[in-house]
């Protein structure tokens, strides 16, 4: 997984300064198969980024963050989770996008700040089970 450069100054300034509070969700994931059994996933997401002051009052910042996506394989029994099949560090700036990836096997789920690195108002929906598409390759 490429790392990339962080400004430490303003992941500390978030960390342990401000109140900084995350709302990320994935509104879309599908699988679609390609002929080499490969599977192209698509994620539709949206990420919104906030302060809070010391009374708790919540204002929307610009987004300009490192911010993870992923995808899990289809979890053993009694696991939430299956085991990563792809994992990578996005600089978003925008607060919905679409991004796309190749993985060798279906997942099972995938989505934004899978690993819920980031202090989140609501991260049941950070991650979604994948809609499986039509091969665009058999149209």
């Amino acid at each position: 997984m490429c790392r990339p450069e962080l400004d430490s100054d303003y992941l500390l300034k978030d960390l342990f300064k401000d109140i900084t509070i995350f709302s990320n969700r994935t509104l879309d994931a599908t699988a679609d198969e390609r002929p080499d059994g490969k599977f192209d996933i698509k994620l539709d997401i949206e990420t919104h980024k906030y302060k809070a002051d010391d009374k708790g009052n919540d204002t929307e910042v610009p987004l300009d963050d490192w911010i993870e996506i992923g995808a899990f394989a289809q979890p053993e029994k009694g696991k939430k989770y299956g085991k990563t099949l792809y994992r990578q560090r996005l600089h978003l700036t925008s607060t919905k996008s679409t991004q796309t990836f190749t993985v060798g096997e279906l997942p099972d789920q995938a989505g934004v700040d899978p690993f819920l690195l980031l202090i989140d108002r609501v991260s049941d929906d950070n991650t979604k089970k994948l809609t499986r598409v039509a091969s665009t390759a058999a149209r």
